[in-house]
């Protein structure tokens, strides 16, 4: 078995159009058509069994469709879970937190270099006290994205202190912990009460097999998910790029699929 805890679609509709826009932006090219039809004939090609699907909110306007279409695709696709997401600065985040999760979402999807704000910014407390207490996963962008280029809203620094406020809860840092800042991370948040997943870590994006291997052994499997960030890589090669990390047989079954599972009402 094999979770894919990082993937993202969109509406047929919107799809085209938010693909041209997000690929310009971070300069990959899509393996999917960023539908859920798209992803899923990835995913049977690739050989995944389940994926999480991560919604993202921009701006406040988006709150209501963003999480729509969120619960609209969890009642219909049984292989997808599928994670709601808020803005921290819009009305009652916390409130609509509460809805989703009253509504059967379980899990929640923050992007501070969208949102233009700080993780360790006080305006998430809210949202971040709640999601503790509910026990649901919070997956946040880590480290480095071309959308903020001149400055990074989620460092490893931030982050440990965001959890050192909030040591219950189940937070995801995806891009191994801080993308482009794994360094950092190994000072920072290894060995801490936090996931990583591998999102978009391969050598497109710097990841090299060495340091795969030192935040492994570092911050131990069970912390690790596995994540592909599709449409943005397919997961066959984020899979091949893991066995160049001189994984052992357990370590590789927790990454793949055991962690995730334990996270995921499946």
């Amino acid at each position: 078995m094999i979770i894919d805890f990082h993937t993202h679609v969109f509406p047929d509709a919107l799809a085209p159009k938010a693909g041209a826009s997000l690929s310009a932006t971070a300069g990959f090219p899509m393996f999917s058509d960023l539908t859920v039809s798209g992803q899923l004939a990835v995913m049977a090609e690739d050989g995944i069994d389940h994926a999480v699907v991560l919604n993202t909110v921009t701006n406040t306007r988006q709150v209501e469709k963003v999480n729509l279409f969120a619960l609209e695709t969890a009642k219909n696709y049984p292989t997808l879970s599928v994670f709601g997401s808020v803005h921290p600065l819009g009305e009652d985040p916390a409130g609509v937190l509460q809805r989703l999760y009253d509504q059967g979402l379980r899990g929640l999807k923050l992007h501070p270099d969208y949102l233009g704000i700080p993780f360790d910014d006080p305006s998430y407390r809210p949202v971040l006290k709640l999601a503790s207490e509910l026990q649901i996963p919070v997956v946040i962008h880590a480290g480095f994205d071309p959308v903020s280029p001149e400055k990074v809203h989620a460092t490893p620094k931030a982050i440990r202190k965001v959890m050192a406020e909030f040591p219950e809860l189940i937070l995801v840092c995806a891009h191994m912990g801080g993308m482009s800042l794994w360094e950092e991370v190994l000072e920072a948040l290894c060995g801490r009460r936090v996931y990583f997943d591998t999102a978009m870590c391969s050598p497109r994006t710097g990841m090299t097999a060495a340091m795969g291997k030192a935040l492994v052994s570092a911050h131990g499997a069970e912390n690790i998910l596995f994540g592909s960030d599709m449409p943005w890589a397919r997961p066959s090669e984020i899979l091949d790029f893991l066995d160049t990390w001189g994984l052992t047989p357990e370590e590789r079954e927790a990454i793949l699929w055991k962690n995730g599972a334990a996270l995921l009402p499946i």
